[in-house]
């Protein structure tokens, strides 16, 4: 049995192309540890659904879904703001991109353009734009998915899918606030297990 045969992710992945979306999902992820560039970052995540496609889960079938992460930083060169440049059709001043909120993305339509990565076992969403005009929006029936950190509600907490909250439990905001401040006494070896 060989590790990479049994690595590969249990759904095959969208074809690569131009979809139709909807947000459905901007997830604030806290502070996160990049092992790239060794340093730690304010992340947020985008989810779509993708208009037309689905997929079976739990004998279900579900919207199809794609997501991407992005630093959450002002810069003029951070891909957050070209994204947000390009979805809503404006260029932002210094001042003006401040204030945006990330949350008034949730329901918007655009056109996603997806690719595989290099093993094709990956879709990502490589690029975003906004619909073509006079073009109807695509609509979904998902719950959306809204998480503020710095507004913690365990209820909510509780009621997000276990992979948003896997990746929210990474956070130094998490690490600091929730995790167990339990201390746990570890003996001397040899007193543990005397011979």
């Amino acid at each position: 049995m060989k590790i990479k045969d049994r690595a590969k992710p249990k759904t095959p992945p969208v074809e690569p192309g131009v979809y139709m979306a909807v947000c459905v999902g901007v997830i604030d992820l806290g502070e996160q540890y990049s092992e790239k560039f060794k340093n730690y970052a304010n992340k947020v995540k985008f989810v779509w659904d993708l208009a037309g496609e689905t997929i079976e889960v739990d004998g279900e079938q579900k919207p199809r879904q794609l997501s991407r992460e992005f630093t959450v930083s002002l810069s003029k060169k951070g891909s957050l703001r070209g994204f947000l440049e390009s979805w809503n059709g404006k260029t932002y001043a210094d001042e003006e991109f401040g204030e945006v909120d990330l949350f008034d993305q949730i329901g918007k339509p655009c056109q996603l353009q997806v690719v595989l990565n290099e093993t094709k076992e990956y879709a990502n969403v490589a690029n975003l734009m906004p619909l073509p005009k006079g073009m109807p929006a695509p609509t979904t029936n998902t719950v959306p998915i809204r998480w503020d950190m710095e507004h913690w509600d365990d209820a909510v907490f509780d009621a997000l899918p276990e992979w948003v909250q896997d990746q929210i439990k990474k956070s130094t905001q998490y690490q600091k606030e929730h995790a167990p401040d339990t201390t746990v006494e570890v003996k001397n070896p040899e007193e543990a297990c005397p011979i």
